[in-house]
C-alpha cells in the first residue's frame, strides 16, 4: 500500500538511459514530487504508522498554502526531551531535488522502524522533523503550465500589485528575507532573482521557519538547494566565516560534521560531495539561525542543475538521503554535552543560558535551554571543556566536563535562586507573608490570603535540598507559628508554600 517511493525508484531504473539530462518548463520529470502528491504520502503515512508519523504544518504560506511538516519519533505527536533535527527543502520553488532527498529519508525511516536497528534506534532516540516544500506558492508555480517556471525561484509576493505573477517582477528570495545584515545587502530590486523583499521577515514563509526553529531548537538545521545562481555543485556549506576572517567558535565541529556527512554523501555520478564554509554577509537563513541562536545550521547544494531526468531524479535523493543518515546518528550519538537545567526549590525546567567557555563567543547565539523540558544539546568534538549555565536572579554554576570521542556526556544541573544577605526575613513573594525576625529564634510567623486552598510549607537550602516540612494543609486567611528544624545553621534559606493551584517562594536569614 505504501510503496510509492520504491515504485518509483523501480520505474525510474526502466529509464536510466535518460539520467542526467535536463527539462524545460513545461516538461518537469513526473518523478518530482508534486505538492499534491505529498499530501496525499503524507495521508497515507500517518495511517500506516500512527505512531512513530505525525504530520502538521511549519504554518501557511503567503498564498494561504499550508506549509507541510511531519515528525517521525517513537510517540511522534508528543513532544519528547529527544534531541531534534530538521531537514527542509525547496525554500526556492525550482530547487526540488532537496524533496526528493526528504521523501526518500521519510521512506527509509518508515519502512526500516522496527526491522533495521539502525532505523529503529534513530526513530526512537530522536525527533526528526521534515519539511519538504517550504515555498508551496512557488513551488505550484513551477509545476504549473507558466511562463518561465523552470527559473522560478521565488515566492509569489505581487511586488508590482497587478493581481498576477510576472517573472522576474514578482517575489522575494525567501533566503535573503531573514534579519541579518539586512542593510548591508543590496539585493534591493524587486526583479532580482535574490530580491530580499520589501523589509526583513516580510515573507511568512521564513517568520514560520524562524520560529519553529527557535520554539524546537534543533541540534542540527540543513537546508537543501539546487546550484542555479551560484557555481557550487555537490557541496555542503557549514558556518560560517566572518566578514573580517576570524573563525566562529564552532568552527572546528562545524567542519568535522559536514566532512564527515559530505563523505558519506554521493553525487549522481558516484562521488562524494564537497565542503566550504559559508560567509556571514548575507541576510540568508543559516546565517541568521546559527549567529543568533548558536544552533548549527547547514546548506546543502544538490547536484549540479536543478532539473535532472529519469532515474536521476530519484537515485540523487536517494544518496543525498543515505549521507543524512550519518546527520542522524550525529544528533543521536553526539560527541557533545547535553543535560536538563532545573529549579533547585520547584524542581521544574528553567529557560537557562548554557555557554562552552572553551567555545563561547558573544556574537554567537546565546544559546538557551528548551522552554518545555530545560533540555540543551551542544555538539562537540573530544576534549576538555569548562560548562557554565546562567539565569538571572539565579546563582551560576560551572563544571568541568570531559567528553569521550562519543556519546553524550551527560550534566544535569539545578539551579537556585540568588539570595540577599540581610539581617531580617526577606519577603518576595506577593501572597506568602513571613513575620519575626528570625534572629535567634525558633519559629516563624506566616499567613496566606484568603482565597486559596489549603498549603503545604517546606524548607530548604540554596542547594534546593529539602530540610524539613514546616507544616501540612495549613488554612487560608490566619496566621500560623511554624517551628524551625533545631540546630539550624547560620545561613540563608527558602521557604516554599504549595496548594493546590499555586506555588511561590520566599527568602530568608537565620542568625543565631
Amino acid at each position: 500500500m505504501l510503496d510509492t517511493v520504491r515504485q518509483r525508484v523501480a520505474c525510474a531504473v526502466l529509464l536510466v538511459l535518460l539520467a542526467g539530462l535536463s527539462v524545460s518548463a513545461q516538461a518537469q520529470d513526473p518523478r518530482y514530487w508534486r505538492l499534491d502528491d505529498i499530501i496525499a504520502q503524507f495521508d497515507a503515512w500517518e495511517l500506516a504508522y500512527p505512531d512513530i508519523f505525525h504530520q502538521t504544518t511549519l504554518g501557511t504560506s503567503g498564498q494561504g498554502e499550508p506549509i507541510l511538516l511531519a515528525c517521525i519519533s517513537d510517540n511522534a505527536s508528543v513532544r519528547e526531551p529527544e534531541p531534534a533535527i530538521f531537514f527542509h527543502a525547496a525554500q526556492h520553488a525550482n530547487e526540488v531535488n532537496g524533496t526528493t532527498a526528504v521523501m526518500a529519508q521519510m521512506a527509509a525511516l518508515l519502512e526500516g522502524y522496527g526491522s533495521d536497528p539502525a532505523f529503529t534506534a534513530r526513530v526512537d532516540g530522536l525527533e526528526i522533523w521534515f519539511a519538504p516544500v517550504r515555498n508551496p506558492d512557488g513551488h505550484r508555480y513551477v509545476f504549473g503550465d507558466n511562463p518561465s517556471a523552470d527559473d522560478w525561484r521565488k515566492t509569489l509576493r505581487d511586488n508590482n500589485d497587478n493581481q498576477q505573477v510576472d517573472f522576474p517582477d514578482d517575489g522575494v528570495d525567501s533566503n535573503r528575507n531573514w534579519d541579518w545584515r539586512w542593510l548591508e545587502s543590496n539585493e534591493a530590486n524587486p526583479s532580482s532573482q535574490k530580491y530580499k523583499g520589501p523589509y526583513p521577515w516580510s515573507e511568512p514563509e521564513v517568520v514560520a521557519a524562524r520560529d519553529f526553529i527557535v520554539r524546537e531548537k534543533p541540534v542540527i538545521v540543513v537546508d537543501y538547494h539546487s546550484p542555479v545562481t551560484i557555481g557550487w555543485s555537490n557541496y555542503v556549506f557549514y558556518p560560517f566565516q566572518r566578514q573580517n576572517g576570524g573563525q566562529t567558535p564552532d568552527w572546528d565541529v562545524c567542519r568535522d560534521i559536514a566532512q564527515e556527512w559530505a563523505s558519506e554523501t554521493r553525487t549522481v555520478g558516484g562521488n562524494p560531495f564537497s565542503t566550504i564554509y559559508a560567509y556571514d554577509t548575507l541576510p540568508k537563513e543559516q546565517c541568521w539561525v546559527y549567529g543568533n541562536t548558536g544552533i548549527l545550521a547547514y546548506l546543502m547544494e544538490i547536484g549540479d542543475h536543478c532539473w535532472y531526468t529519469g532515474a536521476s531524479v530519484d537515485t540523487i535523493g536517494i544518496r543525498v538521503a543515505r549521507g543524512g543518515s550519518y546527520l542522524l546518528d550525529r544528533a543521536l550519538d553526539g560527541p557533545g554535552i547535553s543535560g536538563t537545567v532545573t529549579s533547585a526549590i520547584t524542581g521544574l525546567p528553567l529557560i537557562a543560558e548554557v555557554r562552552i567557555l572553551e567555545m563561547h563567543d558573544d556574537a554567537i547565539g546565546p544559546r538557551y535551554t528548551d522552554q518545555d523540558n530545560g533540555q540543551f544539546h551542544r555538539p562537540t568534538l573530544g576534549g576538555n571543556f569548562t560548562l557554565e549555565v546562567s539565569l538571572r536572579d539565579h546563582v551560576t554554576q560551572t563544571f568541568p566536563v570531559d567528553v569521550a570521542g562519543s556519546g553524550w556526556t551527560v550534566v544535569d544541573v539545578e539551579l537556585s535562586p540568588i539570595t540577599t544577605a540581610v539581617a531580617d526575613v526577606i519577603t518576595d513573594a506577593p501572597w506568602l507573608r513571613i513575620g519575626d525576625t528570625l534572629r535567634g529564634g525558633r519559629s516563624v510567623h506566616l499567613a496566606l490570603p484568603s482565597g486559596m486552598s489549603a498549603a503545604s510549607v517546606e524548607l530548604f537550602d540554596l542547594r534546593g535540598r529539602r530540610l524539613a516540612t514546616l507544616g501540612r494543609d495549613l488554612a487560608p486567611d490566619r496566621p500560623h507559628r511554624l517551628t524551625l528544624p533545631n540546630a539550624l545553621a547560620d545561613g540563608v534559606y527558602l521557604v516554599r508554600a504549595v496548594s493546590r493551584m499555586q506555588q511561590q517562594v520566599a527568602r530568608l536569614v537565620y542568625i543565631n
